[in-house]
């Protein structure tokens, strides 16, 4: 049974609606989109009776709930609904706690409501042709840790005391990323730099060995390689995505030929370990977008209770394993850097042979 996510609640004026839920409930030409959102609660069960109106109200913390809800279902995980905490209880393949978090835009942050012409376009550009990639990164790197950070204490203080946590399980923070307007660009630097000290240069495209930055526009330090030691021993992986967002509903209903009334188009930068690094992906029926593609699962090599990665190896997500002092990545497909979500006739291979050249061209 699927959820009724567009229903009118009672009470609830339109005022309250978040722009993000008006435009999938209005917007008749994304259907496809509807349906996928939709179908991604099949089985879902609202324990608290709340979901629907926080997913018509608040919007990102609902989604990525609903998103992960899809992807553990994909892979066969028996979920057990009837403890209210932490957000899911995996029976099967193995015994795990996931707590899911988003990171928001700050109270005085810049809105997404102002998303321009420019904010679009830097999806298809190049890390070392950004002006503002260590802005972006050290704002990325500061948003999620707080929501890390608070998970972490709740799961130590309150979660641990629960009779039905069993604390000799793994427990995961699943965080997705809702920070800042560009947060689709952010690809998997805000987590390699928090969680491991891996702090990337754009023009060298390597990473620098670092222990703090500095919160954006003040002097106070913050520490980042939280997985460098056994202070965190007790979160055994985090997983991430800075992409499951409205677009990854229009990849999916053009993947799976959803809607006819589709006009826009999406392009996918992915990143390859092998040179040429960054390729094109134009989704469609026979080049699809995947459910679980963009999603990484960073494993802590001080983690006390370790996460098994063959859970994931039927999905797409790419998985981070510190092996030997070193860090290796393992999935089924090239994971995206950056999706552009636009008109039809915007895609063209004119643009994809200019992404490719200046992606990988310095």
């Amino acid at each position: 049974m699927k959820l009724d996510l567009f229903k009118t609640i009672e009470g609830l004026d339109e005022c309250e609606l978040h722009p993000k839920f008006k435009l999938l409930r209005d917007n008749n030409l994304l259907i496809g989109e509807r349906n996928i959102v939709i179908d991604w609660t099949d089985g879902f069960i609202d324990r608290d009776n709340k979901i629907v109106k926080e997913f018509q109200t608040t919007f990102h913390s609902s989604f990525w709930e609903f998103y992960l809800y899809s992807v553990f279902s994909e892979l066969g995980f028996n979920i057990d609904f009837t403890k209210d905490r932490p957000d899911f209880i995996i029976n099967a393949p193995e015994k795990i706690y996931i707590e899911a978090v988003v990171s928001n835009i700050k109270k005085e942050g810049r809105g997404e409501d102002t998303r321009d012409s420019d904010d679009v376009s830097s999806m298809i550009a190049p890390p070392h042709k950004q002006s503002d990639f260590y802005e972006v990164l050290d704002e990325a790197i500061v948003r999620n840790s707080n929501a890390i950070l608070g998970k972490s204490t709740k799961y130590l203080e309150k979660y641990t005391k629960c009779n039905w946590v069993d604390i000799n399980s793994p427990f995961v923070i699943a965080i997705s990323s809702y920070g800042q307007v560009n947060y689709g660009r952010e690809y998997i630097y805000p987590m390699m730099a928090l969680l491991y000290g891996l702090y990337f240069n754009p023009k060298s495209e390597s990473y620098e060995h670092k222990n703090s930055i500095l919160k954006p526009d003040t002097n106070s330090p913050i520490p980042i390689g939280i997985f460098k030691d056994n202070s965190y021993e007790h979160i055994s992986a985090i997983i991430y995505s800075c992409t499951v967002t409205l677009g990854k509903l229009t990849s999916l209903s053009i993947s799976k030929g959803e809607s006819d009334l589709q006009i826009n188009g999406v392009l996918n930068v992915r990143h390859d370990y092998e040179y040429p690094h960054f390729k094109v992906q134009i989704v469609s029926v026979d080049n699809p977008e995947y459910l679980s593609d963009s999603l990484f699962v960073f494993h802590n090599p001080f983690a006390k209770n370790k996460l098994n990665p063959k859970i994931f190896e039927s999905s797409n997500a790419i998985q981070i394993l510190p092996q030997d002092g070193n860090l290796k990545f393992e999935g089924g497909n090239t994971p995206i850097y950056s999706r552009l979500n636009t008109l039809k006739p915007m895609i063209n291979d004119m643009l994809v042979n200019l992404i490719i050249k200046d992606f990988n061209t310095k």
